[in-house]
């Protein structure tokens, strides 16, 4: 008998010891505990994603609403659609228009 054919025989022996075949109630356990524990995790996860995609949905309907609102105003219209979309990112984000400070020294 060869190395190989001995450590076989040798795996063999080690593995009906342990009886890790599906059918033993020791794997069956092990499965289930592993099953109900994975659900368990994709569940939480799941709960913690859903107010994360119902703050997006908001943010995107704001975006697009700011855009269209901003796109009639005749002082806006050419900032171009990027430039539009970029001030109703920063107003959704709660910024507010600021009026330009000139700030070069007038007094001279």
């Amino acid at each position: 008998m060869d190395v190989a054919e001995s450590v076989m025989t040798e795996t063999k022996k080690f593995s009906k010891r342990l009886d890790l075949s599906i059918h033993s109630q020791l794997t069956g356990a092990v499965l289930m505990i592993g099953v109900a524990l994975g659900s368990l995790s994709l569940f939480g996860i799941a709960l913690r994603v859903g107010p994360m995609a119902r703050y997006a949905s908001s943010f995107n309907g704001c975006v697009a609403t700011t855009v269209s609102f901003l796109s009639e105003v005749p002082g806006f219209r050419s900032a171009g659609a990027a430039g539009l979309e970029a001030m109703s990112v920063s107003l959704c984000n709660g910024s507010t228009p600021q009026r330009n400070e000139n700030t070069s020294d007038q007094s001279k």
